[in-house]
């Protein structure tokens, strides 16, 4: 485990160029796969025109207690050790998942299966037409929609990105965008198809088709920090990138946590040991934590969510964007006087 980091709030930007058409097709040389802002996506308009869409419902606004639908039963099995504790809950075992739950693999090619499984590609939630942003939320909704999800649907995620270096921060991600538009009856398998192989379970070479379905989307904005909140004061900050990245240079006050500390080979930590690797956080004040797109920070995030933390994600990608205009403002000012 390597030592927490904190950073002084003077002299740490670094200015990076951004090769966003290479990160965002997550070639080999990337550091991490491109998943940018969430709600820079979300224009007032936007978001004007999904609250009125007939696609949302009143009843489907989310709610935070983390209950289990009402229209259909948890994605684990009753006798799961995975039910002992709401944290825990979030994880599941390939011989706990339920008989209907639907499998939603997020890997960019994956090469086999879970039988029954959806494949949705997490690449798919990214704009391709403009590297700022993920698709706006209607456009997510109906990605999912077509691949027979619906929000109500108790849902198991897999998934990785080798080119990220592989491990399940394809499956936390996808995890957190699905809580984002207000899925509550969601888990990850716990160690991927790896795991479900391991246990001597077969695998198939190709995904389900499933019956088109409708998604309507209750966003939760409360999961992800903007430029304002993080720069506040108001919350704990983690660079969850790598110690190299975090010395050349984060977002004033942050603490580095690499995401991989999370996790055992592809597995994430038990409990006991993520207390023991946040330890120098505390659960009475938020925590925002980053990395440079996203993908990777959702590891961190899934883990604190887990454990009772209020945890927001953020990328430093939107920091260096806001420093940068912050600066070009301040100097228009400077030679307007």
């Amino acid at each position: 485990m390597s030592e927490l980091k904190p950073a002084a709030w003077g002299g740490m930007r670094a200015p990076a160029i951004m090769l966003l058409t290479v990160a965002l097709f997550c070639s080999s040389a990337s550091a991490e796969c491109y998943v940018c802002t969430f709600l820079d996506s979300l224009a007032k308009e936007t978001i004007t025109s999904i609250l009125s869409s007939d696609s949302i419902s009143e009843a489907g606004r989310a709610n935070s207690s983390g209950q289990p639908n009402q229209d259909g039963n948890p994605a684990v099995t009753e006798d799961s050790e995975d039910m002992v504790a709401p944290s825990i809950d979030m994880l599941v075992k390939p011989s706990n998942i339920a008989g209907n739950a639907i499998i939603l693999d997020g890997s960019d090619y994956p090469g086999s299966f879970i039988p029954g499984a959806v494949h949705i590609s997490y690449r798919e939630f990214v704009d391709i037409n403009n590297t700022a942003c993920l698709k706006n939320i209607s456009d997510i909704a109906r990605i999912l929609g077509d691949a027979g999800i619906s929000r109500t649907d108790p849902l198991v995620v897999y998934g990785e990105c080798q080119p990220c270096g592989g491990g399940p921060s394809t499956a936390t991600y996808v995890y957190w965008l699905l809580r984002y538009m207000g899925h509550e009856d969601i888990r990850v398998l716990n160690g991927g198809i790896d795991a479900w192989m391991e246990a001597g379970l077969p695998v198939e070479n190709s995904s389900t088709t499933r019956p088109k379905s409708t998604y309507s989307p209750a966003f939760r904005e409360d999961l992800y920090a903007n430029y304002d909140y993080a720069k506040s004061g108001k919350a704990q900050i983690v660079d969850a990138r790598s110690v190299e990245e975090f010395e050349r240079g984060t977002i004033p006050g942050s603490i580095n946590i690499p995401y991989d500390e999370a996790l055992d080979g592809k597995i994430i930590r038990a409990e006991s040991e993520l207390e023991g690797i946040f330890s120098n956080l505390t659960k009475n004040k938020p925590v925002v934590v980053f990395t440079t797109t996203g993908t990777k920070a959702s590891v961190i995030w899934f883990s604190l969510d887990m454990l009772g933390y209020d945890a927001k994600m953020y990328t430093y990608r939107d920091w260096q964007k806001a420093e940068r205009e912050e600066r070009r403002q301040l100097e228009e000012m400077n030679r307007s006087k």
